[in-house]
């Protein structure tokens, strides 16, 4: 078993090739007419076939012609077939081997390995083009991982082929450059790279498991014992080892339940593909023994066998020496490198100035990240009897305080780009825990005591938001900036939160282009009080409505203000009642 310090992405790969035991077929020479009634033997279409070793698939044109069973002196092949209660069946001409062989082994066994290099992880799983690489490899953009396989190899038949000449290349240049290249990628295109030699026939199941290496950390996990439980995991599901001996976090693993962070997708997901038997889809618990569908499959594969197992060569070898054979060799090595993964990849010291980023680039804990807070103004504020307010506001959020400066007016602007150093008390940065919500109370300063005008309290979420708040009269806002450490996204834990409405308000003052696009504008702006059929709008900040052909002003908002929206403009479908604070704001979800 080979690991490393740094855990990359974790697959899963389950291959199971079946076979039962049986001596060797007893194979005859036979005249043609006992050829003609005799079926094939199980598989016989499934060597010589082009192989593409970018996409592991069959291309399903042919270089050795395996549907001729007749040889020149008219007689074939006939092998009795013990599997299939000892019917007669003939053999392709081609075929120069054909048996039943007895090589099952029940026992999982498995491997770990480390995925600094792309190659090494895809070793085994597919080419860089198979569905298996591209679901691995969507992972590794979301998370580190790491590679585990399981394997269990059985097999029920073997074939073998004479090397024939395929006349298909005949019309190929005689030599291979750049003005030939594409003639040549087109008989790549139609074989592909190498061809099936010899196959052995039955069953595979794999199962590619990509597991959150990171979010498993927090989970208690290192990627040892990730490898160990998901092994486990494989064994429970297919009947080969008691539930009742995996107990604790290793449970919560394979029951996919993340308790550090309450990911809502899981530890894991998983890609199945599945050759041979009746259509079992491949699907199976780590958490129980879920192994009838495993059974019935595997009883299937004698009936319905596919290739389990192959001996590949590569297509030139068909082509007899000369420039063909080598400017075919140059082509198809010209094709891998051009389709191959990049091995260049630097190892990264993440955790160098970030205190939260352990040395594999894995969070140390969720729930983190960088909050800025800018008080931006206030509006209508009655704080004093005579004399403008003398407005401030405080900010708390967990055990961090801060103030902001106060300022003379019943209209404070904090973040007054008028004023030298306009972000002085008014920003504040801070390294957060972000469970917490952010307190903001606004404040007027008097001789003996200040008195408090409002106070509200709002949950930050990644990325920018703006918001309002009432006071005893008027109202204020101020902006959050959530960024997540790194490798932290949502609500600062892995994945996205259920999408909620947030409400961003816009201030009285707030207007709109009069030559924005209403193309651009996808949310509509209502205030409370409105109801369809009343002729008048309630006096707060500025309207606008999504795809108008025009933006025009309200009769209760100053006429100057312009990309306001009368009622008359909103489209009847439109008007719906939105229970909101006391200023216009959008639902963004």
């Amino acid at each position: 078993m080979r690991s490393s310090p740094t855990p990359p992405p974790l697959y899963l790969s389950l291959l199971l090739f079946l076979s039962w035991n049986s001596p060797v077929l007893s194979c005859m020479t036979v005249n043609n007419s006992k050829c003609e009634s005799a079926p094939f033997v199980p598989g016989h279409n499934l060597i010589g076939e082009g192989f593409d070793v970018i996409t592991l698939r069959r291309k399903g044109a042919y270089l050795i012609d395996v549907a001729t069973y007749r040889k020149p002196d008219g007689t074939c092949t006939l092998c009795t077939n013990r599997n299939q209660n000892k019917t007669l069946q003939k053999l392709p001409a081609s075929v120069v081997d054909w048996r039943a062989i007895s090589q099952c082994k029940t026992d999982i066994s498995s491997s770990a390995h480390t995925t600094v290099r792309y190659r090494s992880i895809f070793v085994g799983i597919g080419g860089t083009h198979s569905m298996a690489y591209a679901f691995a490899t969507k992972k590794t953009k979301e998370d580190h991982y790491s590679l585990s396989t399981h394997t269990v190899t059985c097999t029920h038949y073997r074939l073998a082929v004479k090397i024939l000449f395929s006349r298909d290349v005949a019309s190929l240049p005689s030599r291979y450059n750049s003005s030939t290249r594409d003639q040549y990628n087109e008989v790549i295109d139609t074989y592909g790279t190498h061809y099936i030699r010899k196959v052995r026939l039955g069953g595979r199941l794999r199962r590619v498991t990509a597991v959150r290496t990171c979010l498993s950390r927090l989970n208690g996990f290192s990627s040892n014992e990730l490898h160990s439980c998901l092994s486990m995991g494989v064994s429970i599901g297919l009947g080969k080892l008691n539930p009742s001996a995996v107990q604790g976090s290793c449970k919560n693993l394979l029951e996919n339940r993340d308790v550090a962070t309450r990911y809502s997708s899981g530890l894991h997901q998983h890609y199945t593909d599945v050759v041979g038997g009746d259509g079992w889809l491949g699907e199976f618990s780590l958490a129980y023994d879920d192994s009838l569908g495993f059974k019935n499959w595997l009883n299937s594969l004698k009936d319905h066998a596919d290739v389990a197992s192959y001996f590949i060569r590569p297509m030139y070898q068909l082509i007899p020496k000369g420039t063909k054979k080598s400017g075919m060799k140059a082509a198809i090595e010209q094709y891998i490198t051009d389709n191959d993964v990049s091995q260049s990849h630097s190892q990264r010291n993440c955790w160098r100035g970030n205190s939260n980023l352990d040395f594999n680039c894995c969070p140390r804990q969720a729930w983190r990240g960088k909050l800025t807070v800018e008080i931006i103004q206030a509006w209508n504020l009655k704080g004093d009897h005579l004399g403008p307010t003398d407005s401030y506001v405080k900010l708390r959020f967990g055990s961090i305080n801060h103030q902001t400066r106060m300022i003379e007016s019943s209209y404070p602007r904090w973040n007054d780009n008028s004023i030298l150093n306009p972000i002085f008390n008014a920003f504040f940065l801070m390294k957060v825990d972000t469970h917490s919500d952010v307190y903001v109370e606004l404040w007027d300063e008097d001789l003996f005591y200040d008195d408090l005008l409002g106070s509200c309290s709002r949950r930050p979420t990644q990325g920018t938001r703006i918001f309002s708040c009432s006071a005893d009269s008027g109202s204020y806002e101020f902006k959050t900036t959530l960024t997540c450490d790194s490798h932290l996204t949502g609500a600062c834990i892995w994945g996205h939160l259920r999408p909620s409405k947030v409400w961003r308000p816009i201030s009285p003052y707030h207007h709109f282009p009069a030559s924005a696009d209403p193309s651009d504008i996808v949310r509509w702006f209502l205030c409370p009080g409105w109801r369809p059929g009343t002729h008048r709008l309630t006096p707060c900040a500025a309207y606008r409505a999504w795809s108008l052909g025009s933006l025009g002003h309200s009769s209760r908002c100053p006429a100057s203000r312009p990309g306001l929206v009368t009622q008359a403009q909103l489209p009847r479908s439109s008007r719906r009642v939105t229970a909101l604070p006391c200023f216009c704001s959008a639902a963004a979800e």
